[in-house]
């Protein structure tokens, strides 16, 4: 079949050459702009599920890749000329074209006809054009509308949903109870079928509201992707710290982040207005190109998870197995309630001076300094006694802190078991060192099946993603703390054996296990048993009240959870004297850190973790135990493995940067100096940990100091 264009007779065989030429230099310009576009690297979630910062890097690539952009635009308009050139192809084929101008002589005796006829072709033009604008749409077949639909949908549901939820997780598994070889399929299971659904539901629509909508979607997820690349640039990590969000630097990103999103939305729903088909085509070509940069990204992250999963169905567990077993001979239990001050304990004991009744023989050191903080940091420093070193690297030291120490060996050679409670130890079960560190515990190991609620794993994978994705007004909705994340995702556990049910920092549920099963004297090591126990205390977000229940989410306040978790505590305690375990048990209760705030430098106030100690001890004669009692001794979380030592009969001078909690003179005062690894945000820097020497009640930040050693990278 010929066809006739411009004049000329164009024959058809020539005229499937052309389109299908036509066709091919479109898709490799789209796909040359695309492998420009994947050089921009993808800012991803690190350290501590910390959601992406935006970097000078990224910024210096990005503007050579829309430069490369540019360049690769202008060829493809000169080549597609030169094609239309060579196929005789006219581009204002089928295009309405204005008549001839001709000017009117008012003189002359036609002038008033031919001003009326001019009138009237004008406004019949102009109605048609009206009739056609809103009838335009409806020229789009349903299966093309379903493909378009399909196409923006699929859009959304990869950049918002899926591919930070992947990104978060495959950066931070070491913080994760389940980690992308884990969980990577739960998001696509829920997501793509979703999108597919919404895309059916679009398709539905015809003419403007088919358009409108398409374009809101589209706008809603470009908005989403502009914000995590360039907008998230000061973004705290979800560690569960307080976060100002009424604070000017928060509020100067909400104004921002909102002006942009307004501007994106508005400018691609006006264009739909006005451009609709243009708008569609252009959008959907965009998108397509978006996801496949985008999927450089996640691809390799997909592609490592693949090739990890069946390796990692074997990895070890932080289980409750043998959590409450205790030894008929003797018992070394450090209990550390998350964030519990000392501020907190002392508003406690002025309201109600009995709070820690039973707490006998124990000793108070309200001039207590911890060691490190957050959470991740403190935690593994408890159980290794290692710091970083002035000049140490901090990537080094946090992968070979286990492989270092000798501390949990030295309880192990001692003939005691080991059981380490925790969400937080942080190791990396693909270092030979720290999987070796597992061997020494009874309850870090595998398990017979890994126990995810799937919808719930869904639903924290996407709280994380949009946490990334929202603009900064939206993002406390979606704030979360690490420890949360893992309690949600693991099924729960029932009655079933403790050795294959994951350890959960949740009070209420351990209180809970504790009065209903009850500790078990179990002999099995040769001397004792050492046991971890990692509890959530006073931490944020707020659920437990003061008897140690659950009543939900934000409706109990810091006091009373406070109160609720050290019933814990209290119930160990009160079951280990009826099992006449108690005198011959060592009990030191602490904190990871106090209520602390990432701030800059300097600290802004004074951080004092809880710490109280009972030491082993034949029972009086008369049975008489004496009341807890409180000492001025200015004690550290550097005590605390000197007096674990000294409990189980090990080598106490090996751990000479302490001393044993109640050798501590009382009045050693400012003579005795304490370090203290504060993390604050050091601005365009990042993250540091500053070191402080403290000289004298801590909680006087004039006997506070710098030391001159600052490690970044934290």
């Amino acid at each position: 079949m010929d066809s006739f264009v411009n004049g000329r007779v164009f024959s058809g065989p020539l005229n499937c050459r052309a389109r299908r030429l036509t066709v091919a230099h479109r898709v490799f310009a789209v796909a040359l702009l695309c492998a420009v576009w994947s050089l921009v690297p993808q800012d991803q979630a690190l350290a501590y599920v910390d959601p992406s910062v935006m970097t000078y890097t990224i910024q210096a690539v990005a503007g050579v890749a829309v430069a490369l952009s540019a360049v690769i635009g202008v060829v493809f308009r000169r080549t597609r000329r030169k094609i239309f050139e060579l196929f005789n192809i006219d581009e204002n084929a089928h295009k309405v074209v204005e008549g001839e101008v001709g000017r009117v002589d008012p003189r002359a005796t036609d002038a008033q006809q031919r001003y009326e006829a001019s009138r009237q072709s004008a406004l019949r033009i102009e109605h048609e054009f009206e009739l056609r604008a809103p009838t335009a749409p409806r020229m789009v077949r349903p299966r093309a509308r379903f493909l378009y639909a399909l196409a923006i949908c699929l859009f959304m549901a990869f950049i918002v949903f899926i591919a930070p939820a992947l990104e978060i997780f495959g950066a931070n598994g070491d913080s994760l109870v389940f980690g992308l070889p884990e969980v990577w399929w739960v998001p696509l299971v829920f997501c793509l079928p979703l999108a597919v659904l919404v895309a059916v539901c679009a398709s539905v629509l015809r003419g403007r509201p088919f358009y409108i909508v398409l374009a809101v979607l589209f706008a809603l997820t470009l908005a989403a992707y502009v914000q995590s690349l360039f907008l998230n640039t000061g973004m705290l990590p979800a560690d569960g710290g307080f976060i100002g969000w009424d604070e000017p630097f928060f509020i100067f990103k909400d104004v921002v982040s909102g002006i942009v999103w307004l501007a994106i939305i508005g400018l691609v729903v006006f264009a739909s207005v006005r451009w609709p088909h243009m708008l569609l085509k252009g959008s959907t070509a965009l998108a397509c190109a978006i996801m496949i940069m985008q999927l450089v990204g996640v691809v390799s992250v997909a592609a490592d998870a693949t090739k990890t999963s069946a390796a990692n169905m074997a990895r070890p567990y932080v289980t409750q197995g043998e959590l409450l077993t205790v030894s008929p001979k003797s018992n070394v239990v450090v209990f550390v309630l998350d964030t519990y001050d000392t501020a907190i304990l002392e508003d406690i004991l002025e309201e109600d001076p009995q709070f820690l009744q039973g707490f006998d023989d124990f000793t108070y050191f309200p001039d207590s300094v911890g060691t490190m903080i957050p959470t991740t940091n403190a935690i593994p420093n408890m159980l290794t006694a290692l710091k970083p070193e002035p000049g140490q690297d901090v990537a080094e030291y946090r992968r070979t802190k286990y492989e270092r120490s000798t501390y949990l060996k030295d309880i192990h050679d001692q003939g005691y078991t080991i059981g380490m409670y925790s969400d937080s130890l942080m190791m990396d079960f693909n270092n030979p060192a720290d999987l070796a560190v597992t061997e020494l515990t009874q309850n870090v190991h595998p398990v017979s099946q890994a126990p995810v609620d799937v919808w719930r794993t869904f639903v924290v994978m996407e709280q994380c993603a949009l946490y990334r994705e929202a603009p900064w007004l939206l993002k406390p909705v979606f704030w979360y703390y690490t420890s949360d994340l893992n309690n949600r995702m693991i099924a729960d556990s029932g009655e079933g054996d403790m050795h294959d049910s994951l350890y959960e920092l949740d009070d209420a549920a351990i209180l809970k296990m504790v009065r209903e099963r009850r500790l078990q004297p179990t002999d099995q090591g040769v001397a004792g048993a050492f046991r971890f126990i990692h509890l959530f205390g006073p931490h944020f977000p707020y659920s437990v009240d003061e008897e140690g229940a659950n009543v939900g989410t934000n409706q109990s306040d810091q006091i009373s959870q406070a109160k609720g978790s050290m019933k814990v505590v209290k119930e160990y305690i009160a079951q280990l004297k009826e099992l006449g375990l108690y005198d011959e048990a060592t009990l030191v209760v602490t904190a990871d850190h106090g209520v602390w705030f990432l701030t800059h430098d300097p600290v802004s106030n004074p951080i004092s973790p809880i710490m109280l100690v009972k030491p082993r001890k034949q029972p009086a004669a008369d049975g008489v135990r004496q009341p807890v009692r409180t000492s001025a001794a200015p004690v550290c979380h550097d005590d605390i493995q000197p007096t674990v030592m000294q409990a189980i009969g090990g080598d106490v001078a090996k751990y000479g940067t302490g001393t044993p909690l109640l050798d501590v003179p009382e009045d050693a005062g400012a003579s005795r100096v304490r370090y203290f690894d504060a993390l604050t945000n050091a601005g365009g820097e990042g993250q540091r940990f500053v070191e402080y020497a403290i000289q004298g009640d801590v909680r006087d930040l004039s006997h506070w100091s710098k030391t001159g050693n600052v490690w970044y990278g934290a």
